[in-house]
């Protein structure tokens, strides 16, 4: 599970855990700790509602912690969003989701689609441009930049930490900490400018909420700050390139949506089922002795929800390997489900939408600049997507 076979095409793995061992115990290899997978549609549905499988990393075992594998370990970053439980989870949510409104997203449509068009206008035509670096990525820092008021200058950076902290890789792991702490430094810095020059933007609100009752902790808005810069971008570029992957694999598909009979929408979402950017949910605990599908999993072992697996489970899809943007099902966990479902799903939507109906509007003709086979994806538990993506655009 952690080759570089594995990362560049897990759904043969997924495909035997489905149905073979649809809740299976590995050894994470370079830290010798068990997780248990699980595969099947249903169970990881239910497991994102299950309020027995923490996000806490409280609730983890000691030989978790002595791994080193809980992010921000022993700092104000191990209690970002995405790893509190009620009430707490519950108190943060809602006073960032007042952000995340529809009027929200709409103002930032236009912002976006100004960056969209300034990021295309220098692209050459007729050779390989990495669309990755060159669009993706300062799109989607950019983006999140302007929803939590950040100046954008300091998008390589942002870049670097983000990749690192979601690596499986084990020639990065030594990197991580230090990754970890840049982001901490940029966080606080952060917050202490807007506390001085607030703005029109989701941290600023979210430290004049802090003078309310039931508002954040300078800590809380720290690690606030911390989840949002990394969760806020590094989804969206994955989603980018892998649309744009899957329908260059799919000529047909791709001609289905310049044509008119299917939306760049229907792209994005059946791109979100058939190979997305968040191919499992971030560490689970179980915080009791726990029976999953038929299975004894040990109170405070570390559980993986496999949404990659899922997606492909015959069991919930029709012919659940053909990529089709007329399927008729086109529900999907790949931003959660539950407690935890993604507040920047819309913005990560949007982002999407909008390069790729700008690129199909400009261009005439999308082609891979590389080998298919030489196309490499992150090495990732929990991010998938190409590291680099090389297109050649024509008018």
């Amino acid at each position: 599970m952690f080759t570089p076979e594995f990362f560049q095409n897990p759904y043969p793995f997924y495909a035997w855990l489905r149905d073979n061992a649809p809740v299976y115990p590995v050894t994470i290899p370079f830290v010798d700790i068990r997780v248990w997978l699980v595969s099947r549609f249903a169970d990881v549905r239910h497991g994102f509602a299950d309020r027995r499988l923490s996000s806490d990393y409280r609730s983890a075992s000691a030989d978790f912690h002595a791994a080193g594998l809980a992010f921000g370990a022993g700092t104000v970053a191990e209690r970002t969003m995405v790893n509190l439980d009620p009430p707490d989870h519950t108190r943060v949510r809602r006073l960032a989701a007042g952000t995340f409104t529809a009027g929200r997203i709409t103002q930032w449509e236009q912002t976006i689609r100004e960056e969209v068009d300034a990021l295309l206008d220098p692209l050459p035509m007729g050779e390989p441009v990495d669309v990755i670096a060159r669009i993706a990525a300062p799109l989607s820092v950019r983006a999140i930049c302007a929803v939590i008021g950040a100046e954008p200058g300091d998008e390589a950076d942002l870049r670097r930490w983000g990749d690192l902290v979601f690596t499986a890789d084990p020639a990065e792991l030594a990197q991580v900490p230090e990754a970890t702490a840049g982001l901490m430094k940029y966080a606080e810095e952060l917050v202490a400018h807007k506390r001085k020059h607030p703005g029109d933007d989701l941290l600023s609100e979210l430290i004049a909420a802090g003078d309310d009752s039931g508002g954040l902790s300078s800590d809380e808005l720290i690690a606030t700050a911390v989840g949002l810069v990394v969760a806020g971008y590094e989804s969206s570029i994955r989603l980018i390139g892998d649309v744009l992957l899957a329908l260059l694999d799919h000529p047909d598909q791709l001609a289905g949506v310049r044509d008119g009979r299917f939306t760049v929408a229907d792209a994005i979402e059946e791109t979100l089922r058939y190979d997305g950017p968040q191919p499992s949910s971030l560490w689970r605990f179980a915080t009791e002795d726990l029976n999953i599908a038929g299975t004894a999993v040990p109170a405070h072992e570390p559980v993986l929800l496999l949404v990659g697996a899922a997606h492909r489970d015959e069991r919930q899809y029709p012919d659940p390997d053909s990529f089709d943007l007329g399927r008729a099902n086109k529900r999907h966990l790949a931003f959660g489900h539950g407690l935890h479902r993604c507040l920047g799903a819309a913005l990560a939507r949007l982002e999407s939408r909008i390069l790729l109906e700008h690129l199909l509007s400009r261009c005439s003709q999308l082609s891979l600049g590389m080998p298919r086979e030489e196309v490499h994806y992150k090495p990732s538990l929990v991010l998938r997507g190409p590291s680099a993506l090389p297109l050649v655009l024509h008018r």
